[in-house]
């Protein structure tokens, strides 16, 4: 169909006619819009029965005249019929293909110094994607969706820990998880903000690291190290009452595992109020100063510092506690507790929030008393128990009788007795128990019951109730403070101002006094010891007690002045410190023995033991003061044993113990003993926490070796004739000075703990004095021989 007209017969006869050119444009049209809306409505593709395309059987068809076409209707399809729609064909909608489920990838964290970091890496879009760390330090991680784009991020938290391998898992295909390479994790520590302290702060941290703590206006830090269960406690240094903002930093080292020392980042700031002021002594309002009590329940009442908690006690033991109230009032009963009858002295204290302990107030002496009264007829049985009634007598001469309370429990102790003056008791069987008098005073005879409870029946202990604790706590462990509380930069001011002081005000004077009188004056103990002897009654070494004498009579002597100085009672905590405080000076005597014998060397055999008279005389003296002035810490000289020559030997061998005795290098081995077992004791102390027998007994004994070590070092150190001391300065200034410093620096340290009765300034300040005047009296009096002596 090339031409431009199409010839056709003319209906009619008329014969050929042309038909128009326009008419033949708009048969074409029609043909056009028509398929062009067929295409829109029908399938593009129809799929014969046999599966060739409708369009490709049309190809393969003959070619069909236009103007047929026009002229044959075209028949609109069955819905059956129509093909679905090619996606070739323009005009019609894409759909978006599905992509399989990928495997999830997760990027290396790298060493991680927060407690959360950010995860990210690829996985399936649409798909929920988790973050889980290693279970050995517990749950952390994150979860998040996948987004269309193929990645994925999000904050998960983690925790401390050396080479953690975090992995990525996809929750909804089942797809092998991805691992991100090892990292190093160290989180900030935790600071514990509860309330005022008194300059120390605690927290938790990753075993083993050590924590850096950083004081808002102060260029001081602070160091702790954080232990096995995970707590550390630091010193906030010299800082005064106020509120300062703490943060906190710790870092761990290769040796937890860690590829390299890494630090944390800073902790979130903790304000910290810091309260070192001590509160007053509480005062004692009830009972009055001489009262009478009851040996069974009383009510002991005050004032005191609002908020602060007050313990009651009766002969040093606690029997009540309860917190001051807002109008510096509080009460407590001493129900549960049973008193011996006789004279008792109440004492209290009080402790605030941050942990500051006051003096102990003024003692008030009561007297517990309860009197007896004996039944004079038989106990109805059945009957409630009624408490006796007093007697009643008249002066000059008559008889008592108190009437018992049927079936009521009194005491066993018998007896009858005829008194002037006082309340007989007579014979007690199953009374009532009566807190009133049998009888007024005069002469006359009575019966009555006596008390149950402790110094009942018999006068024995009752052991059954507080006084039976074993596990009760001593003041003697109380107020030794730890090393993490002791230690700041004012303690090693202090500590440092001490130890110069001593060696100016009270060495260097005593050395001088010795210096002066040796050769001229006697040792007032020679007559005592034998000293007065010939040469000839003293040429063997027979004036000195068998070394295990000694040892024995050393360790008794010492454990004997430290419990009369710490003050006991008939209780079962007393007996427990008994055995820690003899455990503790067996091993320092034990240690002198060692350390001489070590420094002997091959001539240990020589050498023998001794009691000294000077260090017995400084423990008694020790002892009188703390008693005395009520210190705590107690002063305590440890060790009374030093060196001698070995009983039994020739002059010979005499002589040479006795070079060997009073040797520098065995004082220097002495001291380094004494001040090792000291320090090793002071740790102990330090890690020792909580309550029961063995803590307490562990506590006890490692105080004995700290504060009784540091008290034989100190005595030891003391120049004067035949000592430690003196042998250690003649021989060398230096390591004198050394030893010196290092033995008053650590006792400083260990008696400037913020809780106890210390030392007041006066009495140190009197015995430098007194050294010093010493020195004075000594030059005169040398002066004054001479002049004499001139003449």
């Amino acid at each position: 169909m090339s031409g431009e007209n199409v010839d056709e017969g003319a209906v009619g006869g008329d014969g050929p006619r042309r038909r128009p050119r326009f008419a033949l444009l708009a048969a074409a049209t029609t043909v056009l819009v028509a398929g062009l809306l067929g295409a829109a409505v029908a399938p593009a593709v129809a799929v014969a029965a046999d599966g060739t395309s409708v369009e490709a059987a049309a190809a393969d068809a003959p070619a069909v005249p236009v103007a047929r076409a026009a002229a044959t209707p075209t028949a609109t399809p069955e819905p059956s019929e129509i093909a679905p729609p090619s996606p070739g064909r323009p005009g019609a909608p894409t759909p978006t293909p599905t992509r399989p489920a990928v495997r999830p990838t997760i990027a290396d964290p790298g060493d991680v110094t927060t407690g959360t970091t950010r995860f990210h890496g690829t996985g399936t879009p649409g798909h929920t994607v988790r973050v889980t760390g290693p279970a050995a330090t517990g749950p952390s991680g994150c979860t998040t969706r996948v987004d269309p784009n193929g990645s994925w991020a999000c904050l998960g938290t983690v925790r401390s820990g050396p080479q953690q391998v975090f992995t990525v898992r996809d929750l909804v295909a089942a797809l092998p998880v991805a691992s991100a390479p090892a990292s190093d994790v160290i989180v900030p520590p935790t600071l514990a903000a509860a309330g005022p302290t008194g300059g120390t702060v605690s927290g938790t941290g990753y075993p083993g690291s050590t924590v850096l703590l950083s004081v808002t206006g102060s260029s001081a830090q602070q160091t702790a190290r954080v232990g096995a269960d995970g707590r550390w406690v630091a010193a906030l240094g010299s800082l005064a009452d106020g509120r300062f903002t703490v943060t906190a930093s710790q870092t761990a080292s290769t040796a937890r595992g860690y590829r390299s020392d890494l630090r944390s980042a800073a902790s979130a700031p903790v304000t910290v109020t810091v309260d070192r002021t001590a509160p007053a002594a509480p005062r004692i309002a009830t009972p009055d100063d001489g009262e009478r009590i009851g040996t069974r329940s009383t009510t002991v009442a005050g004032t005191g510092e609002p908020g602060a908690r007050v313990t009651v006690y009766v002969d040093r033991a606690p029997v009540c506690g309860v917190v001051v109230a807002s109008d510096a009032s509080w009460s407590c009963s001493t129900a549960g507790s049973t008193l011996r009858a006789g004279v008792h002295q109440l004492t209290a204290t009080q402790h605030d929030v941050a942990g500051n302990y006051s003096r102990s107030s003024a003692a008030v002496r009561v007297t517990a008393w309860s009197t007896t009264t004996a039944p004079t007829a038989t106990p109805t049985p059945g009957a409630t128990d009624t408490p006796g009634t007093p007697g009643a007598s008249t002066p000059g001469s008559g008889t008592t009788t108190g009437t018992p309370g049927a079936t009521g429990h009194g005491g066993t102790s018998n007896g009858s007795g005829n008194g002037n003056g006082t309340n007989a008791a007579g014979h007690g069987g199953d009374g009532g128990n009566s807190d009133e008098a049998g009888g007024a005073a005069g002469n006359g005879t009575g019966t009555g019951s006596a008390p149950v409870g402790a110094g009942s029946a018999g006068g024995h202990p009752d052991w059954s109730g507080p006084a039976g604790d074993w596990t009760a706590a001593t003041t003697y462990d109380r107020t030794v403070p730890t090393i993490q509380a002791a230690f700041s930069w004012r303690t090693v001011l202090v500590a440092t101002a001490v130890a110069a002081g001593f060696l100016v005000l009270v060495a260097a004077p005593l050395a001088l006094v010795a210096a002066v009188t040796r050769g001229r004056l006697r040792s007032p103990f020679a007559g005592l010891l034998g000293r007065n002897r010939s040469r000839s009654d003293r040429s063997r070494g027979d004036d000195v007690l068998p070394t295990w004498a000694s040892i024995t009579v050393a360790v008794s002597v010492a454990a004997l002045c430290t419990l009369l100085g710490v003050g006991v009672e008939l209780e079962a905590r007393y007996a427990r410190l008994a055995i820690a405080v003899l455990a503790g000076t067996g091993v320092l005597t034990a240690a002198v023995v060692f350390a001489t014998r070590w420094a002997a060397g091959s001539d240990h055999r020589t050498v023998g033991f001794r009691v000294s008279p000077w260090l017995v005389l400084g423990a008694l003296v020790a002892c009188g003061v703390t008693r005395a002035a009520d210190l705590s810490p107690a002063l305590i000289v440890g060790v009374v044993l030093v060196p001698s020559v070995r009983p039994g030997l020739g002059t010979g061998p005499l002589r040479l113990g006795t070079g060997i005795a009073t040797s520098a290098r065995d004082a220097t081995w002495r001291v380094l003993a004494l001040l090792g077992l000291a320090a090793a004791g002071w740790v102990l102390h330090s890690l020792l926490a909580g309550g029961g027998f063995w803590v307490s007994l562990g506590s006890e004994f490692a105080i004995t070796l700290c504060v009784g070590g540091l008290g034989a070092v100190v005595a030891t150190l003391l120049p004067v004739t035949g000592s430690a001391g003196s042998a250690l300065l003649a021989a060398s200034r230096a390591r004198y000075v050394a030893l010196a410093v290092v033995a008053v620096a650590l006792t400083t340290a260990v008696y400037s703990g913020t809780t106890g009765t210390h030392a007041a300034p006066a009495l140190l300040v009197g015995i430098a004095a007194a050294c010093v005047a010493a020195a004075i009296a000594a030059l005169v009096w040398l002066r004054t021989g001479r002049r004499a002596a001139r003449v």
